[in-house]
């Protein structure tokens, strides 16, 4: 079934889509001059409909990181690198997506350029996301620039 170009996805079928993620390779870098590309290569995004949003829980998407987390601890293991990671998570709501990535542990700072604020609660990011009420499209409104939630979690190198 297709509504406004997209094809309507159920929450089981998302749930396996979201399974590559799960898996995806991990690029660590080595040094510092490796940071754009381990953000190129470690960013994931979530978009959902209102619909669809409307199905999920936020368990269901902590039970999503914590596999997620777990795989890259295991990545991160098996690496020849002598380093962790750092794994971070925020609502991008102006393209209403859930996104994280990951950046080595060798880096000061997150690459956010406006404020944000790290917060111990991925549960209160995934609250945001689920329950925007933009999901099928941007309404014009202003938004106060509040910093940006990030959970930030090392993942080390043990």
């Amino acid at each position: 079934m297709k509504n406004k170009g997209e094809v309507l996805v159920n929450k089981d079928d998302f749930l396996i889509e979201l399974e590559d993620i799960v898996y995806d390779s991990l690029f660590i870098g080595g040094h510092k001059d490796d940071l754009n590309k381990e953000i190129s290569a470690n960013m994931w995004s979530i978009s959902l409909s209102k619909q669809l949003a409307s199905q999920f829980t936020v368990s269901d998407f902590m039970n999503f990181f914590h596999k997620v987390i777990e795989n890259r601890k295991q990545q991160i293991l098996k690496s020849n690198s002598d380093h962790g990671m750092l794994l971070y998570v925020w609502f991008d709501w102006q393209a209403s997506r859930l996104k994280f990535n990951l950046i080595s542990q060798v880096h000061e700072r997150l690459p956010f350029s406006g404020k944000i604020e790290i917060i111990d609660q991925l549960e209160l990011i995934i609250n945001e996301f689920l329950h925007f009420s933009y999901h099928d499209g941007f309404a014009d409104f202003d938004r106060e620039l509040d910093p940006v939630k990030v959970f930030l979690i090392s993942l080390p190198k043990k």
